[in-house]
């Protein structure tokens, strides 16, 4: 039994079309990475944490509650995410986002004696 030339430009054509897709679904059509400042949140060793990126890159990574003794994560994802989020409200206001601080001390501004 022989292939026919139409049988084999059909086949090769199926061929390149499945190679094009399976290129195109896996290299081109990745989801283009977020710009500016977004989170992300993840389950830590104690709890939640999150952490806050710019351009894809981590700029704060916080693995538990900040100002709260000990390394005790967040109870939920969703409480991650709203420390996350106030984080970053605070860097787009430009101020500094320490929690448990006086606003005269994350200025860097000290107390009148």
């Amino acid at each position: 039994m022989t292939i026919s030339k139409t049988h084999k430009m059909v086949l090769l054509a199926a061929c390149l079309f499945a190679a094009g897709s399976t290129f195109f679904l896996l290299v081109i059509k990745k989801p283009a990475p977020q710009q500016g400042l977004h989170y992300n949140v993840f389950k830590a060793e104690n709890g939640w944490g999150y952490d806050v990126l710019v351009n894809e890159r981590i700029f704060i990574h916080q693995p538990f509650i900040p100002g709260k003794p000990g390394n005790i994560g967040y109870n939920t994802q969703e409480e991650a995410a709203a420390g996350a989020k106030t984080v970053i409200e605070s860097l787009k206001s430009g101020e500094n986002p320490m929690f448990g601080q006086k606003k005269e001390q994350r200025s860097g501004v000290l107390p009148a004696q």
